[in-house]
């Protein structure tokens, strides 16, 4: 009989004009979403390549330069704008940058990477990471991102299975044949069982087929990451079974109206209220630094007096004897070799406030992301896409990493010139201190190449515990039936 019924439910739920009109409507929408986040996946890259190109031309026209000014016998170039000074180069002429170029999966969601940089330029003397490039549009409309696949996975996709599970069985509850059919199975539990497994056998297989063949229309390759693919293909199939469950619970219980207003309301609960709320407690019992006593802390460390820049100089130097020979010569050496002292002292002075203000960007959210089922897997989609705040945080140090090998590049050549200063060349406009610029470190992203990293992958599969529970929760409440009408 069990059989039988999930066998004649299958054929009617494909015949029914409804599941034929939401799954079109559903594909439309997943192309809509995928097109849209490979679009900015296409502006991120085509920007990205405008940075390289830019560096790569701006190393060019340095060199021009330098052969320019050696073969010239003008007056001398003052040491920030002479390209073979050091310390001038590394403070004035130096255009260096780090990016994060789009993960494979990138087209899934767009996430967070609106309102968090994908380059920086690297400033060799900053106290926090630089803030993200200025955009004329409000932060509140760019807060509430784009219609990319994830969000229609996660809040669109729920609809469209509450449409259709709500009427299982409620209809026939509504109609007085639940009775009739409930007498003919051997058990109300087997005929819930051989109803909604009809829709969980028509959705799961749909949602996985569909965004697939979103991502493929859209220009993702499926063969980029399938670590990932095969991620994402369990968490949509766990999502998609959550609801299927939440819906057999609701309406064998209820009629149509009923059935359909709880699980809307739940979906409501789920996505919007229940995360609004914890956000609220959240804030309220804790207290963040304001972001003003922030920017005063970093403001305090970098206000430095000129006649306190020349003792910390002097300080730093007198630790390093191969420097010695700047201590005879302080005032003459140049401010950009000075900014290496005040920079140490200004980092030592600020990094209780950087610490505490890069701990306290993500912890917000990280601990909301368990609340819901919703956020659960927005997060996961986010991780899988390399667009979540745990690839930027490891963006952010990959730039942290590559400035300091710009320091150890720039700085002893500049203490150097500042020990034994260059005389011009004979016959010259330069000084040609520094003539590598060839040899100028280029960016190299470990943390956040590539793909999910292991940890964010880690995470996620951590999280499915939550998703699980909530699964077999709704299935255990199918034993427990209320009264036939």
């Amino acid at each position: 009989m069990t059989a039988r019924l999930f066998r004649m439910e299958l054929r009617l739920l494909l015949r029914a004009p409804s599941c034929a009109v939401l799954a079109v409507l559903m594909l439309l929408a997943l192309c809509w979403g995928a097109a849209n986040g490979a679009r900015h996946v296409r502006a991120q890259q085509a920007t990205i390549e405008r940075i390289d190109q830019h560096v790569r031309g701006k190393v060019a026209a340095d060199q021009a330069a330098l052969a320019r000014w050696r073969a010239s016998a003008g007056p001398r170039l003052p040491y920030w704008q002479d390209p073979s000074d050091p310390a001038g180069y590394m403070r004035y002429g130096l255009h260096a940058y780090a990016v994060k170029a789009p993960a494979p999966l990138a087209a899934v969601a767009v996430g967070q990477s609106r309102l968090l940089p994908y380059y920086l330029r690297v400033d060799l003397d900053y106290v926090a990471p630089p803030a993200a490039a200025f955009d004329f549009v409000s932060p509140r409309l760019l807060g509430l991102g784009e219609v990319d696949l994830a969000f229609l996975l996660v809040y669109i996709w729920p609809l469209a299975v509450i449409a259709l599970g709500a009427t299982r069985l409620a209809a026939e509850r509504d109609s007085g044949a639940l009775a009739l059919i409930a007498a003919q199975a051997r058990s109300l539990r087997l005929l819930v069982l051989g109803k909604f497994a009809a829709l969980a056998t028509v959705c799961v297989p749909f949602v996985l087929a569909a965004t697939a063949l979103a991502l493929v229309l859209a220009g993702t390759s499926l063969r980029a990451a399938p670590a990932a693919l095969a991620l994402l293909a369990v968490a949509l199939a766990g999502y998609t079974l959550f609801w299927v469950a939440l819906a057999s619970f609701v309406a064998s219980r209820n009629g149509v109206v009923g059935s359909s207003l709880r699980l809307v309301g739940a979906w409501i609960a789920l996505a919007f209220l229940l995360p609004a709320a914890a956000a609220l407690l959240v804030d309220l019992g804790r207290t963040p630094a304001p972001a003003l006593a922030y920017l005063d802390a970093l403001r305090r460390a970098n206000d430095v007096a000129p006649a306190r820049r020349d003792a910390l100089f002097k300080d730093y130097v007198a630790s390093r004897p191969a420097y010695h020979g700047a201590l005879a010569r302080v005032a003459a050496v140049p401010y950009a070799t000075k900014q290496i002292a005040v920079q140490m002292a200004a980092e030592r002075k600020a990094a209780a406030s950087v610490a505490r203000r890069r701990a306290q960007a993500g912890a917000r959210a990280a601990a909301l992301q368990w609340l819901s089922p919703v956020l659960v897997v927005d997060g996961l989609l986010q991780r899988m896409a390399g667009t979540g705040i745990e690839r930027h945080e490891a963006f952010l140090r990959d730039a942290d990493d590559y400035t300091n090998r710009l320091r150890a590049f720039f700085w002893p050549r500049a203490l150097q010139a500042a020990a034994a200063p260059a005389e011009h060349c004979a016959g010259c406009a330069v000084r040609l201190a520094f003539t590598e610029h060839d040899a100028i470190p280029r960016y190299q992203p470990v943390r956040s190449a590539g793909g999910p990293a292991p940890a964010p992958i880690d995470g996620a599969l951590a999280s499915y515990p939550w998703l699980l529970a909530a699964i077999l929760v709704a299935l255990m409440g199918l034993g427990r039936r209320g009264p036939l009408p």
